[in-house]
């Protein structure tokens, strides 16, 4: 296992150099500015420079193939536009076969799988958690996951669960609650 000293990673949220207003947006004064800005920045973007820089392409490529067609030395033989038409129908129309031959072929066959249904007691032998715990977790809107360093859940916390009875933020201890599990079945 590799040690965390040697990353530098910082462990303690306190210590990072985050701006209070990424994690409560609360904090942000004048959003109608802000979402106004946006929305006119948005406006100008696909009103005015997206159909002048369609125009620009539209008359760089007329002026490409009016000096390939037109001003060009005529080819020598004048069928090779018509060949090139002919080359491009046909690697169409191969495109064309390849989507309708794999539309015949796979068109009842659905390979997608849709997962098994997990009953609670092997998810809680999976998380080596009570079936009870699972069931509030199931039952919350938000909730919070801790590890240790080896992988194993050490505690949760259930931020505004939607069918207990209490809205106050829950913590429970999943390491201490397991010892307690071991320790009364001893």
């Amino acid at each position: 296992m590799q040690k965390i000293e040697v990353f530098k990673i910082i462990t303690d949220e306190a210590q990072l150099d985050i701006p209070a207003y990424i994690d409560k947006p609360e904090y942000v004064r004048n959003k109608t500015a802000g979402y106004s800005l946006l929305a006119l920045g948005w406006v100008m973007w696909m009103w005015l420079f997206l159909p002048l820089l369609t125009l620009l392409f539209w008359w760089f490529e007329g002026n490409l193939v009016y000096e390939q067609l037109i001003v060009a030395e005529m080819p020598k033989k004048p069928l090779n536009l018509f060949h090139l038409m002919g080359l491009i129908t046909i690697f169409i129309l191969c495109l064309f076969l390849w989507a309708s031959y794999n539309w015949y072929r796979f068109r009842n066959n659905e390979k997608r799988l849709f997962p098994t249904h997990v009953e609670s007691s092997n998810l809680a032998q999976s998380f080596s958690v009570s079936i009870s715990d699972i069931e509030h977790l199931q039952q919350a809107k938000n909730i919070t996951l801790h590890y240790s360093e080896e992988g194993d859940l050490r505690a949760y916390d259930l931020n505004d669960p939607l069918k207990t009875l209490t809205s106050r933020s829950m913590h429970v201890d999943v390491a201490a609650q397991n010892h307690l599990d071991n320790s009364q079945n001893a």
